[in-house]
């Protein structure tokens, strides 16, 4: 259970920043970057990632876990610490870069580590959508479990490995957080389907 709580607390600022930003693009805010990464570029003529992978997307994933982040550390993380479910000990970040000891070495150490999250997940989407183009599968479509599968899992892994390639996450917290929270993330796609915000799973 404590490793399960673990993985939920690292998880929270960037499931936060992903739920907001169903929210941003429903109502259209931030529409000056909602330009395609590829900028409409095509390879072998098919678009290489397609319009829905946006700049918004990855500034918004980033900086509002960024945030986020920020917030929880500020004001939880020696709360987490004492708690035992801190994902590492992000105070030595902030100790590290010479941060006054207490509140606002958590912070950065928080905000850091969810920069990282944030980048992560926004870029697992990427080979994704690289390979549903070549596969002639419809921006926003899956047409078989193998991409259904994907859908689910490609964000959480690339967030879950780049938190690791810069922080000292366990192992044992990456890997099963990458299924934990891929059955998180499509039990959230199935809660907003059904809630009609999404139209497929």
């Amino acid at each position: 259970m404590n490793l399960l709580a673990r993985i939920f607390w690292l998880a929270g600022p960037v499931v936060v920043a992903g739920l907001l930003h169903m929210i941003v693009v429903r109502r259209k805010r931030l529409a000056w970057l909602a330009v395609p990464i590829d900028g409409g570029r095509t390879l072998g003529g098919k678009p290489i990632f397609g319009p829905n992978k946006t700049w918004r997307g990855f500034v918004w994933m980033i900086g509002a876990s960024a945030v986020m982040g920020a917030f929880q550390g500020y004001f939880y993380g020696e709360w987490a610490e004492r708690a035992n479910v801190a994902p590492c000990d992000l105070a030595l970040v902030g100790l590290d870069l010479h941060v006054a000891e207490g509140p606002l070495q958590q912070m950065v150490g928080y905000l850091l580590l969810n920069v990282a999250l944030g980048a992560g997940y926004a870029l697992g989407e990427l080979p994704n959508s690289f390979i549903k183009r070549r596969a002639n599968v419809e921006p926003g479509k899956t047409t078989s479990p193998f991409f259904f599968v994907l859908d689910q899992a490609d964000s959480v892994v690339a967030a879950l490995l780049l938190g690791k390639a810069f922080f000292p996450l366990e192992w044992s917290l990456v890997l099963w957080g990458m299924l934990a929270l891929t059955l998180l993330h499509l039990a959230i796609n199935a809660w907003l389907y059904l809630a009609r915000v999404r139209k497929n799973l």
